[in-house]
C-alpha cells in the first residue's frame, strides 16, 4: 500500500487547508519520481512547510523503491531512470486496454488532475495537496472507476494569459474527459494523425486516495525523444 498524509483536512466549510497538507504532498510528488535519493528541501522561509516536505518526500522515495518510479510528467522534468534495479524499478507496463493503447507509464502531477477535477466535479477546487482526494471522492460518489482525457503529450510556451486551464496555461492540448476510453480515443488518435509529425495520448485515473496517480498511454506506444 502507498504511504498516505498524515496532515488532516478541516471538514469545515471556509476553513483554511494547513500549510502541511500541500507540502507534504509537494515533497511526496517530488520523491517518487526522484531515484535514487530523497531530494533535498527546498529552502522556504515557512518551517512548517519545509518539515512537511521532508516527511512526504520520506514517503515518496520508500514507496518508488517498493511500488516503482513515478514519471512526473507535464511537469517539464525528463523521464527518471533508476541508477540501481535493485532500488527501484521503472518501464511500461500492460495497460489492460485494447489496440493502440497497450502500453502505460506510471506517472505522477496534478495538472491533468485538475483538469478532470474541473470538468468531472464542477465547482470542487483543487490544488492546496486537495486535488487527489478531491477527485477520488468525485468518483467515489458517481460510482465512476475511471477517467479518460486527450492530450498531446508535445508541448507549446506556456501562454501569456492564464486562463485556469492547469494544462492549457502549461503548453499543452487537451480535449474531454471522458468515462471510457472508446469516447477518448478518437480525439487522441486525431493529433497524431495531423499532417505535423506530434505524440498523443490518454491520461487515466483511477481513483488513489490522495495521490497524484495516472497513466499515461501514448497513442501506438509512441514517445517524445528525450521524455
Amino acid at each position: 500500500m502507498t504511504q498516505h498524509n498524515p496532515h488532516s483536512v478541516p471538514v469545515e466549510p471556509g476553513v483554511f487547508v494547513p500549510v502541511g497538507v500541500r507540502a507534504w504532498q509537494d515533497g511526496y510528488d517530488e520523491a517518487i519520481s526522484s531515484p535514487p535519493d530523497v531530494p533535498r528541501t527546498p529552502l522556504v522561509r515557512d518551517p512548517d512547510y519545509a518539515e512537511a516536505w521532508a516527511q512526504g518526500a520520506l514517503a515518496g522515495n520508500a514507496d518508488g523503491r517498493t511500488e516503482g518510479w513515478r514519471w512526473a510528467y507535464f511537469e517539464g522534468k525528463v523521464r527518471p531512470e533508476p541508477k540501481d534495479e535493485a532500488v527501484g524499478r521503472y518501464g511500461p507496463q500492460d495497460s489492460g486496454e485494447p489496440g493502440l493503447f497497450a502500453q502505460s507509464w506510471p506517472c505522477v502531477g496534478e495538472r491533468p488532475l485538475l483538469v478532470m477535477l474541473a470538468q468531472f466535479a464542477p465547482g470542487e477546487k483543487g490544488g492546496d495537496g486537495l486535488t487527489g482526494r478531491l477527485l477520488a471522492q468525485a468518483c467515489a460518489d458517481k460510482g465512476v472507476r475511471q477517467l479518460y482525457v486527450p492530450v498531446n503529450l508535445s508541448s507549446s510556451p506556456p501562454v501569456e494569459e492564464p486562463t485556469g486551464d492547469a494544462l492549457h496555461d502549461a503548453g499543452y492540448w487537451h480535449g474531454t474527459v471522458c468515462e471510457s476510453l472508446q469516447e477518448a480515443a478518437p480525439e487522441a488518435i486525431a493529433q497524431v494523425t495531423v499532417l505535423v509529425p506530434n505524440f498523443a495520448g490518454i491520461v487515466r485515473y483511477a481513483p488513489a486516495a490522495e495521490h497524484n496517480f495516472f497513466d499515461l498511454l501514448p497513442v501506438d506506444g509512441r514517445l517524445q525523444p528525450g521524455r
